[in-house]
């Protein structure tokens, strides 16, 4: 006796679930081959630029990080005499 194979009626979820397995499954088995030269040398590009962003970023709160312990080391105690 055979069990009837029930189908499941794919949404739009499923098949866009499934075309995205497919995307990465094609990516993984043929690689960066995918792209062409030049975009390889763009998204290299736009890596360098977004970790200079970045560098500037670290760079600002850095300086306003010791410029804050110049403040607190130039704010000295003084005595003042109550007669």
């Amino acid at each position: 006796m055979e069990e009837a194979k029930v189908e499941k009626e794919m949404g739009w979820e499923d098949h866009l679930a499934a075309a995205i397995k497919s995307f990465r499954k094609e990516m993984k088995e043929n690689g960066m081959g995918f792209f062409p030269e030049e975009f390889k040398a763009h998204q290299r590009a736009a890596r360098r630029e977004m970790l200079l962003a970045w560098r500037s970023l670290l760079d600002a709160r850095i300086e306003k990080l010791e410029n804050l312990d110049k403040e607190k080391a130039a704010q000295k105690a003084t005595r003042i005499k109550v007669e």
